[in-house]
C-alpha cells in the first residue's frame, strides 16, 4: 500500500529537512544585540526577558508557542508528500448496475460461483458495499429484453435485495434495450430531445445537459448482440465487468435443428441438426432421437473438431404411416459440459392436415390446371369460385371465421380483406394502402428476391408480359419482383396475416367473355413451381404440418383449426397460461421462455389440439468465450478485471490541522497564556 505518493525533488527535500532545526537555532542562539521590539518577538516572551545573558546556548525552556509552530511546519512538510492510502469506496454518487442474466450466463466456469450469473450478482454486491452512504444507485437486469429491477434510490440493503431477485433465463442477449433505458431513466429528457432535435433554421437552440453523470457498470460475458452504430449513451460512463472463466469453457452444443418433410415422396420424414464445437479441443458426443420420449435412434462417438462442426440426418421415414396426434421429437446429447442449455433441442410434427384453399376466378385455366395435380391433391382442398361468390352468406361466414387458409384473387378483391393469407392477381386489396403508380406497356422481370420461401428456385428472366402495373405497398413491403421501372410483385404483413400482391394477370377477361393472354409464364417450368411455393408457404399446405421449431423470447401466433373462443397453452414446467382468441381469429402467445414442448387445448378440455416446439439456437449464446470489450455504438469499452480501488489524500485534512494550530497559538498569545 503506497502511504505516500512523493513528487518534489531530492534538493527540495532537503531544503523542507532544514526548516525545524533552523527554528530551534533561532531559539538557542543567543548573541548580543541591542534591545529592539518587534511583533514578532511576542511569541518568544520569556526569551526576550534573558537576552541579557551572555551565553550563546541556553537551556531549553518549555514554550508552548514553540511548538506549536514546530508543530504546524512539520505538518505542512507532511502535507507536501501527499500523504494517502487506497480505499474500497467508489467514485461518483450515481451508479447503474447492468446484469446480464441470459442463457449463457448459466455457464459453470467460475470458481467463486455455481454459476456466471451468481459471480455477477455477487460482484454487483460487491459494489454495492462499496457504494458511500448518499449515493444511489439503480439495477437493470438484461437478456433479449431489459427489466428495471429497481429505479434510483439510496436504500442500499433494497439494492441488494432486488439484485438477489434476478432470475436466470433461457433467452439471448441484447443489451441495446438496457441501455436505452439506463440512458432515459438516468436523463428522461434524452430521448425526446433524440426524437426532436433542433432545427437551426427555426432559431430553437439545444438544450444543454445538466443531467448528473452516472457510471454504468455493465456486468456480463460480452455475448451480446451488437449495438447500432449510431447509439449514444447519453451522459453514461461505460466500465464493463467480464464475467466468466479465463479459460475457454468446453462446449458442444445443437445450433440448427429443422424438419424436412420430402414432398416428393409419400415416405420420407428427415431430421436435421447441427452441431458445434466451441471450445478449444477435439470432442467425441453420443446423441439421441426421441420420438414421444421413445428412443428411436441414437449415434455413438460422433466427433466434433475443435472450433467447427458437423451436420447430421436422422431418417423417420417409418414414422409417416402412423402419425395420428402431434408427436414430438427431442434430440439430446449425452455428454455434460461447461453449458447444457443447448445440449436438447425439440421439433413438433403434427398429423397430416390438407390445408383450405378457395381461388375466385371467372375463367383461368392455368389455375385450374396446375392445381389440379396429385400433389396437390395431398396437401389442400382447393376450391374454385367466380367473383359473385364473394357476395354470399357462405363466403362472409368462412372468411371471417378463419376457414380458409388461404384465397386467391384472380383480377378481383373482396370489400374487407378476409381473416386469412392473400394474393391478388392483376389486382389490389381494397380499402389499403396498396396502390398503383403507374401501367406499364410490354414488361420484363430483371431481378427477383431469391432469398424469400415463395422465390425459392424462380426464375423469371424469361417471363414476358404484355401489360403490367407497377406497385406500392404499405409500410413493411417487400419487393419480389423488379421491372425496370420498378416493383412488379411485393408481400406485404396485414397484422398476423400476409398479402401477396402481384402487378399482372395471366390472363385478361371482359364482361363478355373474350379473353387475351397477358404473360407466357404459365409455359415456363417456374409457373407450377411458383404456385407450389404460395400453397405452402402462404397455404401452410405440406403433408405434415410440422410446425418450425420458434426461438426463446419468440412471439408466435397461433391459428387452430376451429374457431375457438379460448385455449390454454401447458408450458414445459407444466404451468397452463389461458388465451383469448383475437378478432382475426388468432391467438398470440409471448412466454416463451422456456426450452422445450408446449402443448395447445381448448379451453375446458384435455384434448391436444397442436404442440409446438421451442429452441435456443443461438450461435452467440453457446460461444461462451468471455469477450476482451464491449463495442457500445461508436464506444470502445475495455473489459476491467478485478475491483480497482480509489486513492485518498489526507493533505486537505492535514492544511486544516495546520490551520487549526495557527488559531490556537493566535488564541494563547492574545491571552498571553505562556506555558
Amino acid at each position: 500500500m503506497n502511504w505516500f505518493d512523493i513528487s518534489l525533488a531530492p534538493w527540495q527535500l532537503g531544503l523542507m529537512a532544514l526548516v525545524p532545526p533552523l527554528i530551534f537555532l533561532l531559539y538557542f542562539l543567543k548573541l548580543r544585540r541591542a534591545p529592539l521590539e518587534v511583533p514578532s518577538t511576542y511569541l518568544w516572551y520569556k526569551t526576550i526577558e534573558d537576552m541579557h545573558v551572555n551565553s550563546i546556548w541556553q537551556r531549553l525552556r518549555q514554550n508552548l508557542l514553540l511548538f506549536l509552530q514546530v508543530l504546524a511546519v512539520l505538518l505542512l512538510i507532511l502535507a507536501c508528500f501527499n500523504p494517502g492510502c487506497q480505499d474500497e469506496k467508489l467514485s461518483g454518487d450515481r451508479f447503474i448496475f447492468v446484469i446480464d442474466n441470459s442463457s449463457s450466463m448459466s455457464t459453470t466456469d467460475v470458481d467463486e460461483s455455481p454459476t456466471r450469473l451468481e459471480e455477477a450478482k455477487r460482484r454487483a454486491l460487491q459494489l454495492v458495499d462499496r457504494m458511500k452512504n448518499g449515493d444511489s444507485a439503480m439495477v437493470i437486469s438484461f437478456s433479449d429484453r431489459a427489466f428495471v429491477q429497481q429505479s434510483y434510490t439510496q436504500n442500499h440493503p433494497l439494492l441488494k435485495r432486488k439484485i438477489n431477485e434476478i432470475q436466470p433465463t433461457q433467452r439471448g442477449s441484447d443489451l441495446n434495450e438496457a441501455l436505452i433505458a439506463a440512458a432515459g431513466i438516468n436523463d428522461p429528457n434524452l430521448i425526446s430531445d433524440r426524437l426532436s432535435e433542433a432545427d437551426d433554421s427555426s432559431g430553437s437552440e439545444l438544450r444543454v445537459d445538466q443531467s448528473p453523470q452516472a457510471t454504468l457498470f455493465i456486468l456480463t460475458d460480452g455475448a451480446v448482440r451488437e449495438l447500432p452504430a449510431d447509439f449514444l449513451p447519453g451522459n453514461l460512463a461505460p466500465e464493463y465487468r467480464p464475467i466468466g472463466g479465463y479459460n475457454v469453457p468446453e462446449n458442444v452444443g445443437i445450433v440448427a435443428f429443422s424438419v424436412n418433410d420430402q414432398l416428393e415422396s409419400d415416405q420420407q420424414i428427415q431430421i436435421f441438426a447441427r452441431l458445434e464445437n466451441f471450445g478449444l479441443t477435439d470432442r467425441q458426443v453420443s446423441l439421441e432421437l426421441r420420438v414421444n420420449d421413445q428412443l428411436t435412434d441414437a449415434r455413438q462417438g460422433v466427433a466434433v473438431p475443435a472450433g467447427e462442426g458437423v451436420s447430421l440426418n436422422f431418417d423417420l421415414s417409418d414414422l409417416a404411416s402412423r402419425l395420428t396426434e402431434p408427436t414430438a421429437v427431442r434430440l439430446a446429447i449425452e455428454e455434460a459440459d461447461d453449458y447444457l442449455i443447448d445440449n436438447v433441442a425439440y421439433c413438433v410434427l403434427n398429423p397430416p392436415r390438407a390445408s383450405n384453399v378457395l381461388i375466385v376466378t371467372d375463367y383461368n385455366p392455368y389455375l385450374r390446371l396446375v392445381t389440379q395435380t396429385e400433389h396437390v391433391s395431398k396437401i389442400a382442398n382447393i376450391q374454385f369460385e367466380d367473383r359473385d361468390y364473394l357476395d354470399s352468406q357462405e363466403y362472409q361466414q368462412r372468411s371471417t371465421l378463419g376457414f380458409y387458409d388461404l384465397i386467391i384473387f384472380d383480377q378481383c378483391a373482396p370489400v374487407s380483406a378476409p381473416q386469412c393469407n392473400t394474393v391478388y392477381w392483376g389486382a389490389i386489396p381494397t380499402n389499403s394502402d396498396w396502390r398503383v403508380i403507374e401501367e406499364l406497356a410490354v414488361t420484363t422481370l430483371i431481378d427477383v428476391d431469391g432469398a424469400h420461401p415463395l422465390m425459392f428456385a424462380i426464375g423469371l428472366g424469361d417471363v414476358l408480359i404484355a401489360q403490367s402495373r407497377l406497385l406500392s405497398g404499405p409500410t413493411g413491403a417487400i419487393p419480389l419482383a423488379q421491372s425496370l421501372n420498378g416493383p412488379a410483385m411485393m408481400i406485404a404483413p396485414r397484422g398476423s396475416y400476409e398479402d401477396l400482391v402481384i402487378g399482372f394477370p395471366l390472363i385478361e377477361y371482359d364482361a363478355d367473355g373474350n379473353t387475351n393472354i397477358n404473360s407466357d409464364w404459365p409455359r415456363k417450368l417456374s409457373f407450377p413451381l411458383f404456385t407450389q411455393n404460395i400453397l405452402t408457404y402462404l397455404g401452410g399446405a405440406s403433408r405434415f404440418s410440422f410446425s418450425r421449431p420458434f426461438q426463446t423470447g419468440e412471439v408466435i401466433s397461433l391459428k387452430m383449426a376451429l374457431p375457438y373462443p379460448s385455449i390454454v397453452i401447458r408450458l414445459p414446467d407444466g404451468r397452463n397460461v389461458p388465451l383469448d382468441v383475437r378478432s382475426d381469429g388468432t391467438f398470440v402467445f409471448s412466454e416463451t421462455d422456456q426450452i422445450g414442448i408446449y402443448e395447445v387445448s381448448p379451453a375446458g378440455s384435455n384434448q391436444i389440439e397442436q404442440r409446438f416446439a421451442v429452441n435456443l439456437l443461438d450461435r452467440l449464446e453457446s460461444d461462451l468465450r468471455v469477450r476482451d470489450e464491449l463495442q457500445l455504438g461508436y464506444v470502445e469499452v475495455a473489459a476491467t478485471r478485478g475491483m480497482e480501488k480509489n486513492r485518498s489524500d489526507y493533505w486537505p485534512w492535514i492544511v486544516l490541522a495546520v490551520l487549526a494550530i495557527i488559531l490556537l497559538e493566535w488564541h494563547i498569545y492574545n491571552r498571553r497564556v505562556l506555558l
